[in-house]
C-alpha cells in the first residue's frame, strides 16, 4: 500500500472504515429484526393462548360435555397449532396444523420457546391456567417462516446494497481525496519551481485551515533556510577574504627571500618574524572559525568549574597590558573582592578578553579602558568602558556579526570574529553581551551572568 498515492490510500481506508461499519450495522439489524419478529410472534400467541383459556373457561362454566374440544373448535386458529392440556401434560384437545407436539416437561408453563421440528422451527407459547379447581396448560404454536423469511429478504437486501454504497463512497471518497489534497498537490508543484537561490516562495496565503498554516510554516522554513544559506556564503567568503592576506603575505616574504642565492642573517630573521606573525594571525582565525562551527552545532560543551570572577578580570587585564602600552592606553579594573562563579573559565576568560582587547583596540591613545564588576539580584554585571567615539545605534547589533569590522583602518588588528565569540559564550552561561547606551564619547560594552 505505500506504493499507491496518498488520495488512493486514504480512499483504500476510507472504504475497509465504511466496510466495517455497515457490516458492523448490518449485523446489528439484523440481529435486532429477529428479536422484533420473536416479539411479535410471541404477543401474538400470548393473546392466543389467554383467549384459549377465557373460552375453555365459558366452556366449562356452561357445563359443555367435552368443553376442551368445544373451546379448540370455538377458536379455530388457522395456521397456528392450538392444544389444551391437563396439569401432567396429557392432550385433552388439539388442532396440530403440522406442529410436531412435544412433550411438555413440568416446567413448560408460562414461557416460550423455540422448538425445532422436521418441518422447521416453531415458536411454542404455553399458559396454565387454574378453571374451578383444575390445572389446565393451554398452548400455541405458530411456525417462524416468515420471521426467517423476513431475515433472508433483508439478508438479500443488504448482499445487493453494501457493495454499492461502498462503491458509491469509494468513488466519492476518490472525489473528495483529490478536492481536498489538490491544494497540497498545487504546492508541491511551486515548490518544485523555487530556485534556491531566488526570492520566491509560495505566495501568502489567506486560508484559516491547517493547509494555510502549511503554506505560512513552509514560507517560513524557506526564508530560515535562505538566510541560513546567505549567512554561510558570507562566512565562506569573508573567512576567504581574511585568509587570503596572511597568506599572501607568507608567500610574498617568502617568494622574495628565496629569490636571491645568498641573503644575509638580518634578512632572513626579517623574513621570518613576517611569516611567523602572519603564521600566528591565520592560527587565530581558524581557531575563532572552528569555535564558532563548533558552537553552531552545539559540539562545544562547557566545562563547568568553580572558579573567581575577580582573578579572571586580573588576569584579562595583565594579558592586554601590553597592547595596551603600545597604544598609549590605560587599563583600569575595579576589583570586586573574591566573587565565585560556576563556568568554563577557559570560555569565559576568553569571553573577557575578546571584549577588552577590542575596546582596547579602539580607544584612542592616551585614553583609558575600564573593566566595571557588579553583583546584583544574582546577577554578575560586567561592564568594559572605553573612551572615544561612540557606536552609532544601527551597528550595535551588526558589531556582533562575523567578520564584521566598523572600521577598516583596523583590519589587520582582528578577525572579527572576537565579539560574535564573546556573545556566543556569554548565552552558553545563561547570560547575553549586548552594547548600552552610554557618553557621546564612550562605548560600553555589558556582559550579565546569572550566578545561578
Amino acid at each position: 500500500m505505500t506504493r499507491l498515492s496518498l488520495r488512493a490510500r486514504l480512499t483504500v481506508w476510507y472504504t475497509l472504515v465504511l466496510l466495517a461499519v455497515l457490516s458492523l450495522f448490518g449485523g446489528v439489524v439484523l440481529w435486532q429484526q429477529g428479536q422484533i419478529g420473536v416479539r411479535r410472534v410471541d404477543r401474538e400467541l400470548a393473546d392466543l393462548v389467554a383467549t384459549l383459556g377465557s373460552v375453555m373457561r365459558d366452556e366449562i362454566r356452561e357445563k359443555a360435555p367435552a368443553p376442551a374440544q368445544e373451546a379448540i373448535d370455538t377458536i379455530g386458529a388457522h395456521g397456528h397449532a392450538i392444544a389444551i392440556l391437563d396439569g401432567s401434560g396429557r392432550t385433552l384437545a388439539a388442532e396440530w396444523s403440522g406442529f410436531a407436539y412435544p412433550r411438555l416437561d413440568a416446567g413448560a408453563a408460562d414461557r416460550a420457546w423455540t422448538a425445532e421440528t422436521a418441518g422447521g422451527p416453531w415458536r411454542v407459547s404455553v399458559r396454565q391456567e387454574e378453571i374451578a379447581g383444575t390445572t389446565y396448560l393451554m398452548l400455541a404454536a405458530t411456525p417462524m417462516a416468515n420471521v426467517l423469511r423476513e431475515q433472508r429478504e433483508s439478508q438479500e437486501a443488504m448482499a445487493v446494497g453494501i457493495p454499492v454504497a461502498l462503491l458509491l463512497a469509494a468513488l466519492g471518497g476518490l472525489w473528495l481525496a483529490s478536492v481536498g489534497l489538490r491544494p497540497i498537490t498545487d504546492m508541491a508543484s511551486r515548490a518544485s519551481r523555487i530556485a534556491a537561490d531566488g526570492a520566491d516562495d509560495l505566495g501568502e496565503s489567506d486560508r484559516r485551515d491547517e493547509l494555510g498554516q502549511l503554506a505560512r510554516a513552509f514560507n517560513d522554513l524557506l526564508a530560515r533556510l535562505r538566510r541560513t544559506l546567505l549567512s554561510q556564503r558570507q562566512f565562506m567568503a569573508d573567512a576567504s577574504h581574511e585568509l587570503r592576506t596572511p597568506v599572501s603575505v607568507i608567500r610574498s616574504a617568502a617568494d622574495i627571500t628565496l629569490s636571491r642565492d645568498h641573503r644575509d642573517e638580518p634578512e632572513y630573521r626579517e623574513a621570518l618574524t613576517i611569516v611567523g606573525e602572519q603564521g600566528r594571525r591565520v592560527t587565530r582565525l581558524v581557531d575563532d572559525m572552528l569555535a564558532l562551527a563548533r558552537a553552531d552545532t552545539d559540539g562545544y560543551p562547557l566545562q563547568r568549574t568553580r572558579l573567581y570572577v575577580d582573578d579572571i578580570v586580573a588576569d584579562c587585564a595583565r594579558t592586554v597590558a601590553m597592547l595596551a602600552a603600545e597604544r598609549s592606553v590605560a587599563v583600569a579594573t575595579s576589583p570586586p573582592g573574591e566573587l565565585v562563579f560556576d563556568g568554563d573559565e577557559e570560555l569565559l576568560r576568553r569571553m573577557l578578553l575578546n571584549v577588552v582587547r577590542n575596546a582596547v583596540q579602539h580607544t584612542p591613545p592616551g585614553q583609558r579602558v575600564s573593566v566595571d564588576t557588579d553583583v546584583r539580584d544574582g546577577t554578575l554585571t560586567i561592564d568594559v568602558t572605553n573612551q572615544g567615539s561612540s557606536i552609532p545605534e544601527a551597528e550595535r547589533e551588526r558589531i556582533f556579526d562575523r567578520f564584521v569590522q566598523l572600521d577598516p583602518s583596523r583590519r589587520t588588528n582582528g578577525s572579527g570574529l572576537g565579539l560574535p565569540i564573546a556573545r556566543w559564550i556569554a548565552h552558553a552561561h545563561g547570560g547575553r553581551l549586548i552594547v548600552k547606551p552610554g557618553g557621546p564619547d564612550e562605548t560600553i560594552f555589558s556582559i550579565t551572568l546569572p550566578l545561578r
